[in-house]
């Protein structure tokens, strides 16, 4: 990690584990469900917004759930959950909630079969939270672009960005049926029609300035569009963040 990326980062809160109750279940695309658990449970959650996430515990029926990390810790070798990081899609620390959504796939997967039978009562078992991307407030203008695994984050740094702060948008859904409401204008791209993130962005006519880019999804595609950005476009290294959030091919989320 870069010194600059290093200073873009919140600090570390806290490492704790949370075992809390699903209070609504929501199914916002046909293949994405957002799932807001909440209670007294987290009220000492603090959340950094942006692309803050949590490591997700998912443990066999069969077996009690911890009730502390040091507990979870303590049987790793006989007792290990499976373990997935999600995004924190929204957080409210007056009611005590958090939305986490899932992107429903087809091959199985311990997040997304979870979310996919998840009702009102469930618990959902979090530990974390990490630290969060900060926008460089210097920056002239923002670029976010990513699949729908990013768009949780998207969402959640274009909420903290300044009214009149410069964006372009770019997000890669399966079709027209993923896209969703976002607080700023959006280039969507469909993988049903051929189309890819990369290809999008790199058919764009970008702002002149310095840019503070913030992306995430599939590695190859991330690959892909570092290597546009740098390579092509002359982007400073520095200002161009890329996080691989899944590799095709690899077992399912």
């Amino acid at each position: 990690m870069s010194t600059n990326t290093a200073r873009r980062r919140s600090r570390r809160q806290e490492t704790g584990l949370w075992r809390v109750p699903v209070r609504r279940v929501e199914q916002v695309t046909p293949r994405l469900v957002r799932v807001t658990v909440g209670g007294d449970e987290l009220a000492g959650f603090v959340s950094a917004g942006t692309d803050q996430n949590v490591m997700l515990y998912f443990y066999p029926d069969d077996v009690p759930p911890p009730e502390t990390l040091e507990d979870a810790r303590a049987r790793w070798s006989t007792n290990r959950p499976l373990t997935r990081t999600y995004t924190i899609r929204r957080h409210d620390p007056a009611a005590h909630e958090l939305d986490f959504d899932f992107v429903l796939h087809d091959a199985p997967g311990p997040a997304s079969d979870w979310a996919k039978r998840a009702t009102p009562g469930d618990h959902l078992i979090l530990v974390g939270p990490s630290p969060a991307y900060q926008p460089d407030p210097t920056a002239d203008w923002h670029l976010l672009a990513g699949d729908e695994t990013a768009l949780p984050a998207i969402a959640a740094i274009l909420d903290v960005l300044p009214d009149d702060a410069v964006t372009r948008v770019f997000v890669e859904v399966e079709d027209a049926a993923e896209e969703q409401p976002l607080p700023a204008p959006v280039t969507w791209t469909h993988r049903a029609d051929g189309g890819s993130l990369a290809a999008a962005v790199a058919a764009a006519e970008l702002p002149d300035g310095r840019v503070d880019a913030w992306l995430a999804g599939e590695r190859s595609s991330m690959v892909e569009l570092r290597a546009h950005l740098l390579d092509q476009r002359g982007f400073d290294r520095r200002q161009v963040r890329p996080t691989t959030y899944w590799r095709r091919g690899a077992p399912g989320s």
